[in-house]
């Protein structure tokens, strides 16, 4: 009885094994994928947008801006900050490495990137003193040549590292007591900054030197506070924003802060409408145009609250052009063309937007594309 069984079994196993046989004689070699890594990102302009992290890596992520193509990544320490060089070719960037989260060392490292490669070409440790905030801008800037950075230093007690690009090292460290926010001169070597008694001190730099010069008072810090954001406009002149959405426009052409205009941007619009956010304004040169985003409904601890609208306001014709519908926006950053594309860190639904004209003869934005892989930001910048 378990004879035909056994031989049935290895008539079985002996049919399969010739199947087998005939599969792998006819299957060709196993060849492995090779996984490969573009030399460089695609051409054309960008939009850097920060992902300031407190609980892991900091990434600075990269879009087209044609197209909003997500194009790639630069990853960063805890609680990045950064500016982009004058031509587009370079990010500085500013973060902490910590080895262990609740004690031990704190490395507080200045990186420079190639953003064509995406790669790091240069780093310097610098004092572990830096700001340690969300994205935001001020905090790190470049001398007018690009051979000096200007960090902001919080341990509490402010001052500004300075470091030598071209050394490859710490120049020196400017106290700068009761005041934050760094503002670099047109030319030569020196930076301001916003202090609290509503003045500005100027810092001249000669070597590791230093010599001082402190405004007239020009804003009130109780009634129109000033936001640490600033844009620079093609005339040279320095626009601040207050938390009510007033402008300020200052000339520090002479070496130090000089008011030159105040201009009420809300007065006369319903609704009670003011500036809310981190990078609260962004300038187009191309049109002489200050665009805003704001709130309505606005109230004292309401200036980091999200966008209702993007406002543009011309600084030639001193007119409130357009007003946009923008929702949840807390910084933006405008192209230099005649007909602009305005970026903007949606901090509700935590994406990177888009917003295009919709009609170049007034000026009006609709939001024409979004990407969340940037996650929740509060900075980005644009690029050549």
């Amino acid at each position: 009885m378990k004879k035909p069984r056994f031989l049935a079994c290895a008539l079985s196993l002996a049919s399969l094994m010739c199947v087998h046989s005939s599969t792998f004689a006819n299957t060709e070699a196993f060849k492995p994928e090779v996984m490969s890594v573009e030399k460089a990102i695609s051409p054309g302009p960008n939009v850097l947008v920060n992902e300031a992290s407190w609980d892991g890596a900091s990434k600075i992520h990269v879009y087209g801006q044609a197209d909003m193509a997500y194009k790639g990544l630069m990853s960063l320490g805890l609680t990045s900050q950064f500016i982009i060089s004058k031509d587009g070719s370079k990010a500085y960037a500013l973060s902490d490495y910590m080895k262990r989260y609740t004690y031990g060392p704190i490395e507080s490292v200045l990186q420079v990137f190639d953003i064509k490669t995406l790669s790091p070409i240069q780093e310097i440790i610098v004092p572990n003193k830096i700001a340690k905030a969300i994205g935001m801008t001020g905090l790190i800037e470049a001398s007018a040549d690009e051979k000096y950075l200007y960090l902001q230093n919080a341990t509490p007690a402010t001052s500004v590292t300075v470091v030598d690009l071209s050394a490859g090292k710490v120049l020196t460290e400017v106290p700068t007591p009761g005041c934050y926010g760094i503002y670099p001169s047109l030319s030569g070597y020196a930076f301001s900054t916003l202090c609290g008694t509503g003045q500005a001190r100027t810092y001249t730099l000669t070597g590791d030197q230093y010599s001082t010069a402190t405004s007239d008072k020009f804003f009130d810090v109780d009634s129109d506070a000033l936001y640490i954001h600033a844009q620079r406009t093609s005339a040279g002149k320095l626009v601040f924003t207050s938390f009510n959405g007033n402008l300020y426009l200052v000339d520090d052409s002479s070496g130090t802060f000089k008011l030159t205009e105040k201009i009420e941007v809300s007065k006369g619009v319903e609704g009670n409408w003011a500036p809310g956010g981190y990078a609260i304004s962004a300038y187009n040169g191309a049109n002489d145009m200050l665009f805003m985003i704001m709130h309505p409904d606005a109230y004292e601890g309401s200036h980091k609250d999200g966008s209702k609208e993007i406002w543009a306001y011309s600084l030639k014709e001193h007119k409130l052009i357009s007003r946009s519908a923008a929702e949840h926006l807390v910084a933006i950053a405008v192209t230099q063309d005649k007909e602009p594309k305005i970026f903007g860190s949606n901090e509700d639904e935590e994406t990177a937007d888009e917003y295009t004209l919709s009609s170049a003869k007034d000026f009006a934005f609709t939001k024409a594309a979004s990407d969340s892989k940037a996650g929740w930001t509060t900075s980005l910048l644009v690029t050549p």
